[in-house]
């Protein structure tokens, strides 16, 4: 059987790092690159990346003529993706439709039943089990772990499938797709923290790649495509000191790798300053870490096991070595109200991050955070119209009690605004409106759209 693996693009960008990556889907590749691996025809079509509209989708899919077609997708974007598999389908109604990603991880039976146009839906990793499905030609489904499917009976869930041995894993082969300006490296898989907003997708138990496998695909990487930066994909790339300070050390001894430069995202309570050190050393030129709340009480709720201790040690140490940071904040945390979110707008300017991030709190589901607004606890309402509105910064999934929507955002304009003007970040604040002009400007008009649609509510009560 021929595969083809897609993403697919929105037609309205709104946050142009995931809705116009200048990376490609390290989804796709990790699924191709084990389906190559074992022999499998396989093609990948990254719609975001390559720029591609629904029918020069369709006209790429009909010089493959493929008999499975996967799909990836975030939650936000579930509805957009069903749509275009249904226009697909009457193009290629013999095909399977198989259906991966974060969403179909966090509720994959319910999504079979609420989008028709899926035969299958992969949850968990997806490796073992898309090359399963090929083996046994989409048949014997009941046998197969880690899949909801669709028979004439109804929707059925089978058993989770085992965490995978990333050691067997192949080197990702990136040719496939179009050259890009980052690639992704991912050198685990896993999280044992307990955010109670975070979707984990691959479990709780973290599992490491070979050291020298991930060198060989930053070389290959390096050669073929000469990349501005690479991302580590990881959840958190120092969970375990001792195996990041190897691949740092590998990293800077290894002739082809010099004068790499990447990125990455960490926990605070596994960084120090040696490691710090060792990570600029080998190339890191900013990393990202959540601090997520300026208030203590809020901080506590959210199993993250962090203290502004901590926080401001990390951010010392970064600022004493010269390395940019990331800093993750979100807004809209259970029982949150004004005082608590302004004290997290104050403690953001007082850390001034060198790229301050601001979110609205988004209950994906699969989360303890979904599970806590479906059932109206810790303040929540939930007022998305659909999927599309569980966006990842600008969308309007819930509210709370004593926070509308309407304020909400205008918190999130006050943080921006209070990080960057109280530490007379001029240059700063214009770097930061052209490089994010897009998503400023969806977040004016869903503001504005917001707004009108209160407004109208008011009129009709």
């Amino acid at each position: 059987m021929s595969v083809a693996l897609l993403s697919i693009q929105s037609e309205i960008v709104q946050e142009r790092r995931y809705d116009r990556p200048n990376f490609p889907n390290p989804s796709l590749g990790a699924l191709f690159s084990y389906l190559k691996k074992n022999n499998v025809a396989c093609s990948v079509i990254d719609t975001k990346l390559e720029r591609l509209s629904l029918p020069e989708t369709i006209q790429a899919l009909e010089r493959i003529q493929p008999s499975i077609i996967g799909f990836t997708s975030f939650t936000h974007e579930i509805e957009r993706v069903a749509f275009a598999a249904g226009v697909i389908k009457n193009k290629f109604p013999e095909a399977k439709y198989i259906i991966g990603g974060s969403h179909a991880n966090a509720i994959p039976k319910e999504l079979l039943s609420e989008f028709p146009v899926f035969d299958i839906a992969v949850f968990g990793e997806g490796e073992e089990t898309l090359l399963e499905l090929v083996k046994n030609n989409c048949n014997n489904l009941q046998r197969i772990d880690g899949i909801a499917y669709r028979n004439g009976q109804g929707v059925f869930l089978n058993r989770a499938r085992s965490p995978l041995d990333l050691r067997t894993l192949p080197v990702i082969d990136w040719t496939p797709f179009r050259r890009a300006r980052y690639y992704p490296v991912f050198t685990s898989r896993g999280c044992h923290y307990r955010c109670i907003f975070c979707v984990k997708t691959f479990g709780a138990t973290v599992r490491y790649r070979l050291t020298q496998d991930i060198v060989e695909e930053m070389k290959q990487i390096k050669k073929l495509f000469h990349p501005r930066i690479y991302y580590f994909w990881d959840e958190n790339l120092c969970a375990n000191r001792e195996r990041t300070l190897e691949l740092m050390e590998r990293i800077r001894k290894e002739n082809a790798l010099k004068g790499v430069r990447w990125f990455c995202m960490a926990h605070v309570n596994n960084l120090d300053y040696a490691l710090l050190k060792a990570m600029k050393s080998s190339g890191c030129r900013r990393f990202g870490f959540g601090v997520e709340s300026g208030s203590e009480a809020i901080m506590s709720k959210l199993g993250k096991s962090i203290t502004k201790e901590k926080i401001n040690q990390v951010a010392a140490w970064a600022k004493q070595l010269k390395m940019p940071f990331e800093g993750y904040f979100m807004l809209g945390l259970p029982d949150e109200n004004w005082k608590t979110c302004m004290e997290t707008i104050r403690y953001a300017a007082r850390l001034n991050p060198t790229y301050p991030v601001f979110g609205i709190v988004v209950p994906f589901p699969g989360t303890a955070l979904h599970a806590m607004a479906q059932r109206n606890q810790g303040g929540y309402r939930i007022i998305a119209r659909g999927w599309s509105d569980y966006n990842r910064i600008i969308g309007k999934a819930i509210e709370l009690k004593d926070l509308s929507r309407r304020q909400l955002e205008l918190l999130q304009s006050i943080a921006y605004m209070s990080v960057l003007v109280r530490n007379f970040r001029i240059v700063s604040m214009v770097r930061f409106f052209f490089q994010f002009y897009i998503d400023i400007g969806s977040y004016i008009r869903n503001f504005l759209a917001n707004n009108r649609h209160s407004e109208n509510n008011t009129v009709r009560s």
